[in-house]
């Protein structure tokens, strides 16, 4: 791996055009490369060939529409969705150049995805507003199949979705984040990101507000209330996962064991294992569940 990386870094132009060749299947990938290149050549260098290549992406999707004769909005959103990639690959690799940790990073990073959800559900559009266009669209789709009571149903979730759709990024940007701290540590040698992942939490200032999102959306339909409980959860559930690798790592656990849960995360028994990682790290942020792996003084 660190051949590779050493050969993927000897140019500057290889780490995007990489992410580029990667953005339709793996934007995860895609922002992880970019944030690489940005936490190791800074932003000023990183940004002009992250533009032509977001800009070259997003050209293709275009083209390729009207050459096959597909549909103009939804290429439009790919090429949106590959151009927010790139960017986001930018300000991570800016996020982590600040932090010098992960730990920081992900704090900040699930304090920025809150902010953009809390200024578009006050200031903005909203959620029911701001994905509309996309609702009626399935509600086209679907409506010889539903019934009324099914499309009031719908419609009534729409203010909701942004939340969801909140935490979807949250995840993916996080994911990013760990890979490109990951790949930038192996490529200069460097141990860091087991240790610091093994030691992330939310900490108090995130976590206690975070806790009082949850259980406010167990009580309360408000939907900014519902959309930051959404968000909250996703933050636990990283801690959650956190918690499972420390005690993984101090009692040798099986390396089947850690990757059963994430095979789980993809079955139809997902929001029980996200509920699951989700209270071990809201109980981690309280009573230190891996205190016991500590060596005693």
């Amino acid at each position: 791996m660190k051949g590779f990386l050493d050969w993927l870094l000897a140019r500057r132009h290889r780490p995007i055009l990489l992410a580029a060749a990667a953005s339709l299947l793996v934007p995860v990938v895609t922002a992880a490369l970019v944030a690489l290149e940005t936490l190791r050549s800074g932003l000023k260098d990183t940004l002009p060939g992250a533009a032509i290549g977001a800009g070259a992406v997003a050209a293709l999707l275009l083209l390729s529409a009207r050459v096959q004769g597909g549909s103009d909005s939804l290429a439009a959103v790919y090429a949106g969705v590959a151009v927010f990639t790139f960017a986001a690959g930018l300000g991570l690799g800016v996020l982590l150049r600040w932090a010098k940790g992960l730990a920081l990073a992900f704090r900040a990073l699930v304090l920025a995805v809150a902010g953009a959800v809390l200024v578009a559900s006050l200031f903005g559009p909203g959620g029911g507003d701001l994905l509309a266009p996309l609702f009626d669209y399935i509600a086209a789709i679907g409506a010889p199949a539903a019934t009324e009571e099914q499309l009031a149903a719908f419609r009534e979730a729409q203010p909701l979705v942004l939340g969801l759709l909140a935490a979807g990024v949250l995840c993916a940007l996080a994911m990013a984040l760990f890979l490109a701290y990951w790949l930038c540590g192996i490529a200069v040698g460097d141990t860091r990101f087991g240790k610091e992942f093994r030691e992330l939490r939310l900490g108090r200032s995130l976590g206690i507000p975070a806790m009082v999102l949850i259980t406010a959306g167990l009580v309360l339909g408000a939907p900014l209330v519902q959309n930051l409980a959404a968000l909250a959860l996703v933050g636990f559930v990283f801690q959650g996962l956190s918690v499972m690798h420390a005690w993984a790592h101090a009692r040798r656990w099986h390396a089947a064991l850690v990757a059963g849960v994430y095979v789980l995360l993809i079955t139809p028994l997902t929001g029980v294992v996200v509920l699951g990682l989700s209270a071990v790290g809201l109980m981690d942020n309280w009573f230190d569940l891996r205190a016991p792996l500590r060596p005693r003084t």
